[in-house]
C-alpha cells in the first residue's frame, strides 16, 4: 500500500498541536511582529499557510500580505524594509533564501522546522514550529503546526485571552486525535472510492478555506498524482463552471461562514452531473468528511481530513506517497 511514513506523520499531528498549544510560541511571535503589518513569505504549502495567516490576520482587522517566495523579486521595491515573517519546514529553500535577498527586511521571523538551517541563521527571531522530523515528501505536520502558531498569534493580537485560545488549540488537537483513531479515518475510504473516477478534481472554498483548497489540491497531485485545481467558491462561477461534467469531481470546504457560497457551487456541480463531496459540515445530498472543526482552528481539521484523502486516494491507485516520483525533501 505505501505511504507508511506519511500516514504515521498524519497521526503525529494531535500530538504536535498539544505540544504548540503549551508553549508561548505565539504570544512569541505576536510580539515580535508588533505594531507592524506582516508580509508572510513561502513556497508550496508554506505558501498556502502564509495565505492562510494573511486571511486571518485581515479578518481580525489587521493588516497583513502573503506573497509567494518565488515571486518575491517583482515585488520587492514595495516591500523592502517590511517586517517578513518566512516560512519553510526545512529552513533550506533556495527559493526563500533569494526572496530574503531580494526583499531586504528590516526584520525577519523564521518559522521553521529546524531552528539551525540557513533561514534560522539569518533571521532576527527563529520559532520551532516543533513538528519534529518530517521525512515523507508530502509536508503534513508541519503545515499543521505552522498554521495553528499563525492562527493563533493573529488572535492573541486583537486581545485574544492567551489562555483561552491555547484549550480551544488543545481541544482541536483533541477532537483531530479522536477522528484519526476513530472511523473517521476509515470513512475517507468511501469518499476516495466515489472521486476515483474522476479524471479531475476541483477544490473549493471560501474565506479560510481558499489557501486551504489550495493546499488540498497540491497534497492530492503530489501523493496521488492525480489532477486537482483550487478555487475560491465565488469566482469559480465566473467562467469556470465550463469544466464541470460527469468526468469531474469537486470537494467544497464548508463551514458555517462558507456554507452559502460553497453551497451554491456544489449544487452547479451536481446539476452537472459532477461527484461532490463536502470536507467540514455537512450538506444535503452530499458525503462529507473530515474531524470535527470549529472557530479559527477549524482549518487544521480540513487540512488534516484533506492529507487522508491524498494519501487514500494514492493508496487506491498503488502509489506510494511517501516518495512521489520527481520530488524529493530537505531533511532538517
Amino acid at each position: 500500500m505505501g505511504g507508511w511514513q506519511f500516514e504515521a506523520e498524519i497521526r503525529e499531528q494531535p500530538a504536535v498541536l498539544a505540544r504548540l498549544a503549551a508553549s508561548q510560541a505565539a504570544v512569541q511571535l505576536d510580539a515580535a511582529i508588533g505594531d507592524r503589518d506582516p508580509l508572510f513569505v513561502g513556497s508550496g504549502s508554506s505558501l498556502f499557510v502564509a495565505q492562510l495567516a494573511a486571511v486571518a490576520w485581515r479578518r481580525l482587522g489587521r493588516r497583513a500580505i502573503a506573497l509567494a517566495a518565488t515571486e518575491a523579486q517583482f515585488h520587492a521595491a514595495a516591500h523592502r524594509d517590511d517586517c517578513v515573517v518566512a516560512l519553510s519546514q526545512s529552513g533550506r529553500s533556495a527559493d526563500l533564501l533569494d526572496a530574503l535577498d531580494a526583499l531586504a527586511p528590516s526584520r525577519t521571523i523564521a518559522l521553521t522546522n529546524d531552528p539551525a538551517s540557513p533561514l534560522a541563521v539569518r533571521a532576527d527571531l527563529t520559532i520551532d514550529v516543533q513538528a519534529g522530523p518530517e521525512r515523507a515528501v508530502p509536508a503534513s505536520k508541519s503545515v499543521t503546526s505552522m498554521a495553528a502558531l499563525l492562527l493563533w498569534a493573529a488572535a492573541h493580537g486583537v486581545g485574544g485571552d492567551n489562555t483561552a485560545t491555547a484549550g480551544e488549540l488543545a481541544r482541536a488537537a483533541a477532537g483531530i486525535g479522536a477522528w484519526l483513531d476513530g472511523a473517521g479515518f476509515a470513512q475517507v475510504d468511501g469518499i476516495a472510492q466515489r472521486l476515483e473516477p474522476a479524471q479531475s478534481i476541483v477544490v473549493i472554498g471560501a474565506g479560510y478555506g481558499v489557501p486551504v483548497a489550495a493546499e488540498v489540491a497540491l497534497k492530492i497531485k503530489e501523493a496521488s498524482y492525480r489532477h486537482a485545481e483550487s478555487f475560491g467558491a465565488g469566482e469559480f462561477r465566473h467562467g469556470s463552471t465550463a469544466i464541470l461534467d460527469a468526468t469531474r469531481g469537486m470537494i467544497g470546504i464548508v463551514d458555517a461562514d462558507s456554507r452559502s457560497a460553497v453551497g451554491a457551487v456544489l449544487e452547479v456541480a451536481h446539476d452537472a452531473r459532477a461527484i461532490t463531496v463536502a470536507l467540514g459540515e455537512e450538506l444535503p445530498d452530499v458525503p462529507a468528511f473530515g474531524p470535527p472543526a470549529s472557530g479559527i482552528f477549524a482549518p487544521l481539521s480540513w487540512i488534516v481530513g484533506g492529507q487522508v484523502l491524498a494519501l487514500t486516494l494514492a493508496r487506491r491507485a498503488g502509489i506510494d506517497s511517501d516518495t512521489p516520483r520527481g520530488l524529493r525533501k530537505f531533511l532538517g
